[in-house]
């Protein structure tokens, strides 16, 4: 005969060999603890008792406890299980799965602070799933723990581990399961799932569908954890929601919105689930995508064979998207490439095309979690044959000597943009034709120098990065006035370019010199000097306009130069104003 004593335990399973012996049990109250004692008869095997209980935080009197012994007739056969009137009872209903059956008003009642779900790997070898069975909605202030010391070995889990709440209504079963990885690392022995009774109020496009859980310990790790929501009709039908749209949503912090998870509904078994890799709330909502537009338009709607021709377009809402623009030949065959626009939803892109005749483009978007796809309308262009053999075009000699390769990313930049933007334009073009003059007649001369001393190179690898930085941000202007005309956009790029390159070099070489000539340098009238540069930059774009009109390229040189020169005279000019007064207020101070 044996005798098992388990103290002060509300709830336990009690594990009986396989035998026909005879079991008492008795159960005696005495004033705050409960005293279980199991009777064995004739036992010719040992006895497990499970020593621990699913109310680890509680602490509460129990008055007359009203015990049973029933066999369980399940798979294990041979097994009992010790039911009393707690709030939580613990089952065993297979050999792989726990359940946690919830009395919630009690539990409440008992003043209990959460329900602790344990893994009993040591009474359930083979466990696949922990499931808590919630009778009613369950609160806020009453989460669910789930204890997985038992299935943790060197902090990862020791075994795949599926973690389920139920929640039993009268529109039938709704579920929250979790899918555990073998090796995952949590970083805490603990899973916390908690329901968020006043979450932050979702987009106009978002529409709670389920309750908002709130899991924990809020981690990122390295193996994905599934999620799996299940519903019923009757609950779609009383929401009136659209099960196509249905996704899991997570609640981001840092933007501070519910954000979509790339999720999978199955209509027919009525679950929606993703993978995440991080925990946070998370819920399942209707979730209905923003609509989305595209523009698209060329440089120019004829192109030589062997000259570029620029793309432009912008995708509305404005944001960073991956698109694709589908080239389709004359002989129709087609080519898809990618582009990213920029955070203000505008983007470019240059090409040469390599036959002749009439060719389309259209721009595609595909969509996102959050964003439906849309298609531009289509834009043809035509591939002309030269009227002459198109010269070579010429080299970056200098910062080609200063960067040490042709293919280094400065040097394609210059090249790029002076071909692909500059050269595409009529504006653009009759200035490199002067420009070319000037510039080629001496850095060959510069560019040699730079191959025998290596001093001088880096030096004048320095000096570059400002007018470097210049170009880059002109080349910005100019994909801005380029959705409206290209021309404008060529005007506005060397006005900003002649600028921001005079204030680098010419500027701070004017304000060191008032530095150090002092009063005859103040003789010079900055004021007069500006307000002739702004009239000759107002003239220089009339003329400007004039060649355009006439389409006279001796004009489009001339003003062109004299567009970028007023600028670079502008510039240092205003400088030397506001310095001057900003040195006479400080005086009078």
């Amino acid at each position: 005969m044996g005798l098992v004593e388990v103290p002060h335990y509300p709830h336990l399973p009690i594990y009986m060999p396989l035998s026909n012996e005879e079991v008492t049990v008795i159960v005696v109250s005495v004033d705050d603890f409960v005293e279980y004692r199991a009777k064995v008869v004739n036992a010719d095997k040992p006895v497990k008792v499970f020593m621990g209980s699913v109310l680890t935080e509680a602490e509460y009197r129990l008055g007359v406890v009203q015990a049973e012994v029933k066999r369980y007739c399940g798979p294990i056969t041979g097994d009992f299980v010790l039911h009393v009137n707690a709030p939580i009872n613990l089952e065993v209903p297979e050999p792989t799965r726990v359940e946690c059956r919830v009395n919630v008003s009690s539990s409440l009642r008992m003043g209990l602070t959460s329900i602790t779900a344990p893994t009993l790997l040591s009474f359930v070898p083979d466990l696949e799933e922990v499931a808590v069975m919630v009778s009613e909605r369950l609160p806020e202030s009453l989460p669910i723990v789930f204890d997985l010391s038992e299935a943790v070995e060197g902090g990862r889990l020791s075994r795949s581990i599926k973690l389920t709440v139920v929640n039993q209504t009268a529109m039938g079963d709704l579920k929250l399961c979790l899918g555990l990885p073998q090796g995952l690392s949590l970083g805490e022995e603990q899973l916390v799932v908690k329901v968020v009774e006043t979450p932050s109020p979702p987009d106009l496009h978002i529409k709670f569908f389920l309750q908002v859980f709130d899991l924990g310990p809020e981690a990122s790790f390295d193996n994905p954890v599934t999620l799996n929501f299940t519903y019923t009709d009757e609950l779609v039908f009383e929401l009136g929601v659209d099960e196509a749209k249905l996704c899991i949503v997570y609640y981001n912090e840092e933007m501070e919105k519910w954000c979509p998870v790339e999720s999978y509904v199955n209509l027919d078994a009525n679950y929606v689930y993703a993978s995440v890799s991080h925990f946070t709330q998370f819920t399942v909502a209707e979730f209905t995508k923003e609509a989305t537009s595209l523009t698209l338009s060329v440089s120019s709607g004829e192109v030589e064979l062997g000259s570029a021709i620029t793309v432009y377009g912008s995708i509305a809402p404005a944001m960073n998207a991956c698109l694709e623009l589908v080239f389709t030949r004359p002989d129709g065959s087609t080519t898809t490439v990618e582009v990213v626009s920029d955070d203000d939803g505008s983007f470019t892109y240059s090409f040469n095309p390599e036959i002749e005749g009439s060719w389309s483009v259209k721009a595609v978007f595909g969509g996102d979690l959050e964003h439906e796809a849309s298609v531009s309308e289509v834009v043809s262009f035509t591939v002309e044959t030269p009227t002459e053999p198109q010269p070579t075009t010429p080299g970056c000699l200098i910062a080609t000597a200063a960067f040490g390769s042709e293919l280094e990313g400065p040097v394609q930049f210059l090249r790029d943009f002076r071909d692909y933007k500059v050269t595409s334009t009529k504006g653009g073009a009759a200035f490199m034709v002067v420009f070319n003059s000037w510039y080629y007649s001496w850095s060959p001369y510069v560019a040699e120098a730079e191959y025998r001393y290596e001093y001088l190179r880096q030096v004048v690898r320095c000096s570059l990065y400002p007018l470097l930085s210049s170009l880059l941000v002109s080349e910005r202007v100019f994909d801005v006035f380029a959705r409206w005309n290209v021309e404008a956009a060529v005007v506005a790029a060397g006005i900003t370019a002649g600028m921001l390159i005079s204030l680098a070099y010419i500027s701070s070489l004017a304000v060191l010199l008032r530095s150090v000539l002092g009063r005859r340098f103040k003789a010079i009238d900055a004021g007069k000097i500006a307000r002739v540069a702004f009239a000759w930059l107002v003239s220089s774009l009339l003329l400007h306009l004039l060649g355009l009109l006439l389409d006279v390229v001796i004009i489009l040189e001339l003003s062109s130069v004299c567009i970028v020169l007023a600028s670079m005279t502008l510039t240092p000019s205003l400088v030397m104003v506001i310095l001057a007064r900003v040195l006479r207020q400080m005086r009078s101070a």
